[in-house]
């Protein structure tokens, strides 16, 4: 099974926010990791990206570490997109 390291799945949450927010990734990467996680997850990987965004808050649950996903969304002010 892959697995996602914490690094890249906080890179993914930033990058996530950054383009339901202004409509660009932050990385050319992003498409990889995203499939990556979205295997990993046993999810389909043409996910749009608010789904995506609670697919990491889900993966950022079930680690443990479900604060931090929410210190993130707090700091970028991102709770819109989990409506």
């Amino acid at each position: 099974m892959e697995t996602i390291n914490r690094i890249t799945l906080k890179a993914l949450l930033i990058d996530t926010i950054t383009f339901l927010k202004f409509g660009h990734h932050l990385a050319p990467n992003w498409k990889g990791a995203k499939n990556r996680l979205c295997t990993a997850s046993g999810q389909k990987t043409n996910i749009n990206n608010k789904q995506f965004l609670h697919l990491i808050g889900l993966t950022y649950k079930d680690n443990k570490i479900e604060a931090e996903f929410w210190q993130t969304i707090d700091k970028y002010n991102a709770e819109e997109f989990l409506k």
